[in-house]
């Protein structure tokens, strides 16, 4: 699943949960090829193509977030469109309210569409001051965060920066294996609304864990510079590491890649630590 549908989905799962729907009847399809017939309850649309064939009926509501979504029979429904591509053929039918809140549609003259509305968004003039200032905010914050921890509790951040620079390859192995992991888990606990909180939790969870590694490889990077004030340090090698992930963010695949292997660094570092509270000593195999 594209990983920027998991905001949407989390809208999407707020608006069935606020308006009632029958939890029990809700189906996401987020990948692959699927016809839909008879189906009665709410319907998410994700990384997927989904068709309602000819002479076919489904109930909706309908969510589109993603892929495409098209309409050859009956929704009796609304169907609320926030991202993908819509495509409403000749003889298709829309029961309910069409609402266009994003991506593409293509209507045909002859659609039956009961209702339809348009939410516009009126771009924004570019504002690179905006644009910046919540990096700015979280560098300093991670960055005081990071001095902080250095004067009060050095060792912690000794060890995962130890762990970092030592063992490179099982950090990265392991910040990969969580990521994908929790990813995979907070979309399965997302889909059942009863875990939506908990699963937003996890994710805020997550989000602390990789700053906390941030805030390790900043130690990591302060310790080269030439000064006996470990919090300044500290500090500066936290900005060093956000500016080099902003700078390697800008260049396509490569400095992606970059910038993602450094994050997966300090999450694995910060994991098999356990957040630094103790040495990481690999497993040695009996000769």
């Amino acid at each position: 699943m594209n990983l920027e549908l998991i905001p949407l989905l989390i809208i999407v799962l707020l608006m069935i949960s606020a308006g009632g729907v029958d939890v029990e009847t809700t189906e996401a399809v987020i990948e692959g090829d699927h016809e839909i017939t008879e189906h009665r309850g709410a319907l998410i649309v994700g990384d997927a193509t989904v068709t309602v064939p000819e002479d076919e009926t489904i109930s909706g509501p309908v969510y589109v977030i993603g892929g495409e979504f098209q309409v050859l029979g009956t929704v009796e429904g609304d169907v609320t469109q926030l991202s993908g591509s819509l495509v409403v053929e000749e003889g298709g039918e829309i029961g309910g309210e069409l609402q266009h809140i994003g991506g593409s549609e293509e209507l045909a003259d002859e659609a039956d569409i009961a209702e339809r509305t348009t939410v516009e968004f009126t771009p924004a003039e570019p504002d690179p001051v905006a644009a910046y200032t919540p990096v700015v905010l979280t560098t300093l914050l991670l960055s005081f965060v990071g001095a902080w921890l250095s004067r009060k509790r050095p060792v912690l951040l000794e060890n995962i920066g130890t762990t970092a620079r030592g063992h490179p390859v099982i950090s990265l192995t392991v910040g990969a294996l969580l990521s994908v992991t929790f990813l995979a888990v907070f979309v399965f606990m997302a889909f059942t609304l009863v875990l939506l909180p908990v699963s937003i939790l996890g994710l805020l969870i997550g989000l602390v864990t990789i700053a906390y590694g941030i805030i390790g490889l900043g130690y990591l990077a302060g310790k080269q510079l030439d000064t006996p004030r470990v919090e300044l340090a500290t500090g500066l090698g936290v900005v060093g590491i956000m500016v080099l992930l902003q700078v390697a963010g800008a260049v396509p695949i490569l400095g992606d890649l970059i910038a993602g292997g450094l994050l997966l660094i300090g999450l694995g570092a910060v994991v098999v630590t356990y957040f630094g509270l103790q040495k990481f000593e690999p497993v040695s195999l009996p000769e």
